[in-house]
């Protein structure tokens, strides 16, 4: 019996470009149209690809939304380290990483993923989909949330500290959706960092040792 040939690098290659293209046109219809106008016609024309070639990669709209979630975390990654990088000048890494993850909530891609999950509410194949889309990007996520808090990850508070932050950064993005206050987010950023300072102080192994200090 002969063997079934195996696809060939080209092949291999063009079929991942027709992915990312895919990818690409996904998130970018999500930011640009909502979810409502992401429709899998919508994604095909703007990836410029074959009907065939969409359902090859995605056989159902709940599958490409949920795929979506990946480029869109990789989105909200940069737009921290942007952040964290712009503001690492100003010392206080507790401060600075909790402005970067406020940052990050205010651009396009996280409010994408916020709508994503909204509308899941009432639509439960996408629910499950993005469910396991994001279990799949849950190891993304802990290394940005790493890269912030790192440097209080044996603080008995720091697992409730990180949660709660981010709590607080959706809140701010979903409310300022309607209205912006650059005072209030403000006054919300600089109050919620001092609460965590006291936190992670409590929450410390040993408060007379010298990486207590850093707190």
């Amino acid at each position: 019996m002969s063997k079934e040939p195996h696809p060939s690098k080209d092949a291999r290659t063009s079929s991942l470009s027709t992915r990312e293209r895919l990818m690409d046109a996904a998130v970018e219809c999500l930011i640009e149209r909502g979810v409502a106008g992401t429709t899998t016609l919508a994604v095909q024309r703007k990836a410029g690809v074959s009907r065939g070639a969409l359902l090859h990669h995605f056989p159902s709209r709940a599958t490409l939304l949920a795929a979506s979630v990946a480029e869109l975390v990789k989105r909200n990654e940069r737009a921290v380290l942007h952040s964290r990088a712009e503001l690492r000048a100003s010392g206080d890494k507790l401060e600075t990483a909790i402005r970067s993850l406020a940052f990050a909530a205010r651009q396009p891609a996280y409010l994408a993923e916020l709508e994503l999950w909204a509308v899941a509410r009432t639509d439960n194949v996408l629910k499950q989909a993005l469910i396991a889309a994001e279990r799949v990007a849950k190891r993304d996520l802990e290394r940005v949330y790493t890269s912030l808090f790192g440097d209080w990850a044996n603080s008995e508070t720091y697992d409730d500290v990180v949660s709660l932050t981010l709590h607080l950064v959706r809140g701010l993005a979903v409310s300022e959706n309607i209205r912006v206050s650059i005072q209030r987010r403000e006054r919300l950023i600089v109050a919620w960092t001092s609460a965590v300072r006291m936190m992670l102080r409590q929450g410390a192994p040993n408060k007379d040792s010298k990486r207590a200090g850093q707190y």
